[in-house]
């Protein structure tokens, strides 16, 4: 019993004595911490002392200097504003009336003519509807366009091609009243395969025509006629160039060449028809 009696009283003095340890501890971190803020209110209170005057300073210099901080920093002068005297003899002026001129008006009140007539229609051809009315053959666009006055022939025209003395083909041309030659065998009536001729060269167009006999009645008749589709090298009639884009009529045993081509085209239709 005595031995555990005095185990027990040397653990609470191990206690006790830890535990004023830990009480010296804390009163030196107490300590430390008060030592701490009585300098820094010491430092403060230098500062404050330090920057009084010139607080005052900058006070007394604000009530008289009302200009802005900017102003006072960089030493920049604010002018006052100058007063005008208002003479009370003057009569106050009338806004100004604009003149007739800056209205746009003349003399008598017309209005001013434009240089320029903005709004005036033009009724130019602008070609679009040429475009739309365009024909095609294939998707691709035709030169020619057949007139009002275009009638299927009455008689059966043929076009013999010769070459020299040799018939190469004999064309039949009253199955339709419009034959287009050249070298695009997708449009072509008449394949032409020489490399001077254009691909639309030249048109055959059947016509009704309205001529005078010697009776002096007026008597209506088929007639074919030829048109250069403004080819690269020309459309000849009889061994003469022909105009573009104009019709010249045909006659039977008329001779047509295309280009530099030496084939002859003939054009004939038999007697019984006439």
């Amino acid at each position: 019993m005595s031995g555990r009696g005095g185990r027990d009283r040397g653990d609470r003095e191990r206690d006790r004595d830890r535990d004023r340890g830990r009480d010296r501890d804390r009163g030196r971190d107490r300590d430390r911490d008060r030592d701490r803020d009585r300098g820094r209110d010491r430092d403060h209170r230098r500062r404050g002392d330090r920057d009084e005057p010139r607080r005052d300073d900058n006070r007394r210099e604000q009530r008289g200097d009302k200009r802005s901080t900017y102003e006072r920093e960089n030493n920049v002068d604010r002018e006052k504003p100058k007063r005008v005297r208002h003479d009370d003899s003057q009569e106050e002026q009338e806004p100004r009336k604009a003149t007739r001129e800056e209205w746009g008006l003349g003399e008598k009140g017309e209005e001013k003519k434009e240089e320029k007539d903005m709004d005036k229609p033009d009724y130019n051809k602008s070609g679009k509807l040429e475009k739309a009315a365009q024909q095609k053959k294939n998707g691709i666009p035709l030169k020619h366009a057949e007139p009002p006055n275009a009638a299927m022939p009455d008689r059966r025209w043929r076009v013999y091609v010769f070459k020299g003395d040799d018939v190469l083909n004999t064309l039949h041309i009253h199955r339709q009243s419009c034959f287009i030659i050249g070298r695009e065998s997708r449009v072509a009536d008449i394949r032409t395969d020489h490399i001077s001729c254009s691909k639309q060269h030249a048109v055959i167009q059947f016509k009704l025509k309205t001529k005078m006999d010697g009776a002096g009645n007026n008597v209506q008749k088929i007639c074919p006629y030829i048109m250069d589709l403004e080819s690269s090298n020309g459309t000849f009639l009889n061994k003469k160039k022909i105009e573009s884009k104009r019709y010249y009529e045909l006659l039977e045993k008329d001779m047509l060449n295309f280009g530099s081509s030496s084939r002859d085209y003939v054009l004939l239709a038999p007697e019984d028809d006439a």
